[in-house]
């Protein structure tokens, strides 16, 4: 029934385990569809110390075809996907090097607001610096910009910047720019993902809260899971915890994504 479609490799220099590790979490925990969707090396230079160099995406690619031999009659099916950033100024460098490439779906994801990675453990010192309202507005704008002018499939951890516990102090104002987002993306058929990483980190909560799911649900976003797995423990982690999440918001059914297509899959 379910499909993690939120998973990284080793090749980002912060994740752990081997692939076929992932492979067999997956199939012990009954999972119809698993995804790989580590973080894309474009543009290069980019956040270079979290996420694969250009030179290895074709090891990165031959990590997914080896997992789809391994899964072959397993009842797991084996999706390539890929996390990608939003990069003011630079989209069109990601754009060319992806063009061609078949991927089964593309995760777009916040995890920068200007210099600053605002989910980085080593960066924790600059949010009081910068300013916790002044990043929580700022990656609503991004997020905005993202989904207006760049073409993706779900939207990843959509309240990221609660990782480390810091709160917008005035929470109905990001939710209204956020519905901006949140209402383009229906309309164009971008799905938000249920994370359960939050429970991992921090703050204990997964992403997003139950107020800007619900918000999604009324936007007509569809919906994903993902464990934004790092280790192959993480594979479906929590997923319990994040159905009974949907069904609170109103949602009865998922999607995985093959060559970009949307599969429902009720729950």
């Amino acid at each position: 029934m379910f499909a993690d479609l939120h998973t990284h490799t080793a090749l980002c220099r912060h994740a752990d385990g081997k692939p076929e590790e992932y492979f067999r979490t997956a199939l012990a925990r009954g999972l119809q569809y698993l995804g790989v969707s580590d973080h894309i090396p474009w543009p290069e230079g980019y956040d270079a110390e979290c996420r694969m160099a250009p030179a290895s995406f074709p090891e990165y690619r031959a990590v997914v075809n080896g997992l789809r031999r391994e899964a072959e009659g397993s009842g797991v099916k084996i999706l390539y996907g890929i996390e990608l950033d939003w990069v003011p100024g630079r989209m069109d460098e990601v754009a060319r090097e992806i063009e061609n490439e078949k991927f089964d779906y593309r995760i777009g994801s916040v995890h920068y607001v200007g210099d600053f990675a605002f989910d980085n453990p080593a960066e924790i010192g600059q949010w009081e610096k910068i300013g916790v309202d002044n990043v929580w507005e700022r990656y609503a704008e991004l997020m905005c910009d993202f989904v207006q002018n760049f073409d993706f499939d779900i939207m990843g951890h959509a309240d990221l910047p609660k990782k480390f516990g810091h709160r917008p102090s005035d929470p109905a104002k990001f939710l209204r720019k956020m519905r901006e987002a949140l209402e383009l993306a229906g309309k164009r058929g971008i799905a938000i993902e249920i994370n359960t990483c939050g429970l991992r980190k921090p703050v204990r909560e997964m992403y997003p809260s139950l107020e800007l799911l619900k918000t999604a649900r009324e936007s007509g976003m569809p919906l994903t899971f993902g464990s934004d797995a790092h280790s192959p423990s993480d594979v479906a982690a929590d997923f319990a915890s994040a159905l009974e999440l949907a069904r609170a918001a109103g949602y009865r059914s998922a999607l995985a994504f093959e060559q970009r297509k949307p599969v429902e899959l009720p729950f």
